[in-house]
């Protein structure tokens, strides 16, 4: 091999032929091993070569790699780097150092190298995917479809574009695009286990919950150890109304990853349904633990509370509720109706329990009967019976209420009329 053909290949100037055999194979031999994930041969190969070559942009490059698939993130900057300082205009020093700083969660320095490498070459769609990636991330959404479509353009046989494009659209409530992006995924690549999920999740959203279910199964048999997956189906089971086998699914869900706080949640929220209030709150509890700042937890854990009798806890996590989430409206009405009919004397409070139903119907615009109801329910609490008739006439007479409650109501204006407050029976 002459001077010339070495350097077109990327390598240094030999010294003799035997020496440029030696590049020839370590290359061949690095390259291959890179390919098939053996990283610890690969970055021996590609450092044996750099010993005859210290020059090599490209084997700083490829070790570079190698050191990302040994987990040497801060080594592959620095291989990355001097291939940079050895040629400025190494596009794929760039776009791999990138990637490194991507691992290692410095998104600002990885953007900066995947732009510098579209700027030396705007035809290079693995770096268009890669930034889209990074500003998904970032939830600067408009700027991910666009390096998605960009890399689509250059390369329309790439599934992962079209399944994060299809994600970011099915997040936009985009069904029919994210529908065609996850059908096209499939199709290039029957077996890409993210284009079942995500086209699940279309389907699960638009009630379409056996399609869901078929597309989870889909993705279980690709990875039967996805506890994510599991969860979602059982979701879609759940909303189907079959608990046993959203039940089943949560299990498995909670085994295969037992830090999945989700899981968790909706299990007990299962249990709720079923009325085994104590299940309920063991999940509810370890959801709470796993991630502390969720206020619907707080709110369902309540509820159970409430249904178990233990006023004190359900006024608790309503109050987080209501700290963690102030707009939750659920959350002051359920707290007032509890503050104004709770069967134990020493938890009313009428006053307090106005204040929160004022707040409910403020949150809901005064339009939904059952908090108007509970304000008039407040008043009757306070001893305010012209205003306890007032609301909850008025809720009486509003659109949605069933006979059922209309009756109820009536008893209850019956109550105030008689200059008599209403509270609820202990079970």
């Amino acid at each position: 091999m002459n001077d010339t053909l070495l350097k077109l290949f990327g390598f240094g100037v030999a010294k003799n032929a035997t020496e440029a055999e030696k590049i020839k194979a370590l290359s061949k031999q690095g390259s291959d091993t890179l390919y098939k994930g053996d990283y610890e041969t690969a970055f021996s190969c590609w450092s044996k070569l750099l010993q005859l070559d210290p020059k090599n942009t490209d084997a700083f490059v490829f070790r570079g790699i190698a050191r990302v698939g040994k987990g040497d993130l801060d080594g592959a900057i620095n291989d990355c780097t001097e291939a940079i300082r050895l040629n400025p205009n190494s596009i794929e020093a760039y776009s791999n150092r990138g990637n490194a700083y991507q691992r290692k969660g410095n998104l600002d320095e990885a953007m900066l190298d995947w732009s510098k490498a579209i700027q030396l070459n705007p035809e290079f769609a693995e770096t268009y995917y890669n930034r889209g990636v990074a500003y998904q991330e970032r939830g600067n959404l408009d700027k991910a479809i666009s390096d998605y479509s960009k890399a689509i353009q250059l390369n329309p046989k790439e599934p992962r574009a079209y399944n994060n494009r299809g994600d970011i659209y099915g997040r936009n409530s985009e069904w029919d695009k994210a529908f065609n992006d996850f059908n096209e995924a499939i199709r290039i690549n029957p077996k890409y286990f993210k284009a079942y999920a995500g086209r699940a999740d279309i389907y699960r959203c638009n009630g379409n919950w056996d399609k869901a279910i078929s597309d989870y199964d889909e993705a279980l048999q690709l990875d039967p150890e996805a506890a994510n997956i599991y969860y979602r189906r059982g979701n879609a089971y759940f909303k189907k109304g079959d608990l046993e086998k959203a039940m089943r699914d949560y299990n498995k869900a909670v085994v295969n990853d037992p830090c999945l706080a989700e899981a968790y949640y909706e299990r007990g929220n299962v249990y709720r349904r079923k009325g085994e209030w104590d299940k309920a709150i063991s999940d509810y509890d370890e959801a709470i633990n796993l991630k502390p700042k969720v206020a619907e937890i707080y709110y369902n854990r309540g509820n159970a509370y409430r249904k178990k009798g233990v006023w004190d806890n359900a006024i608790s996590d309503w109050n987080e509720t209501i700290k963690l989430k102030p707009k939750v409206a659920e959350a002051h009405n359920n707290l007032a109706w509890l503050l104004a009919t709770c069967p134990e004397p020493s938890i009313r409070n009428g006053r307090k329990a106005v204040e929160l139903a004022l707040k409910a119907c403020e949150l809901t615009q005064w339009k939904k009967w059952n908090c108007i109801g509970t304000l008039g329910t407040a008043y009757a609490e306070t001893g305010d019976f012209t205003q306890a008739i007032k609301y909850q006439s008025q809720a009486m007479g509003m659109e949605g209420v069933t006979e059922n409650k209309r009756a109820e109501a009536q008893q209850r204006v019956n109550l105030y009329q008689q200059g008599k407050s209403y509270h609820e029976i202990p079970q």
